[in-house]
């Protein structure tokens, strides 16, 4: 995923999830120069969880496994 403001833009490769009392913790990639970890309060997830609710969201779900296969097949090499 890319991360994009006034003041970064860095991507952001997640590398694990995990649980630290009240949060979530989205750790990056331990491959990645940047290290980084993004903290969710449970205001957070409920937020991200009533905007999965949108049009927007539920018709990419809908989609992904075609974008999912498209986006997979342009990265391989053509043979020739």
């Amino acid at each position: 995923m890319q991360v994009v403001s006034k003041l970064v833009k860095m991507d952001f490769k997640i590398g694990s999830i995990e649980r630290e009392d009240d949060k979530l913790v989205i750790i990056s990639d331990p491959n990645q120069t940047l290290k980084s970890k993004v903290y969710l309060t449970p205001a957070d997830v409920a937020g991200v969880l009533r905007a999965s609710f949108s049009w927007g969201v539920i018709s990419y779900l809908l989609a992904f496994p075609f974008l999912y296969f498209k986006s997979k097949k342009k990265d391989q090499p053509k043979s020739s």
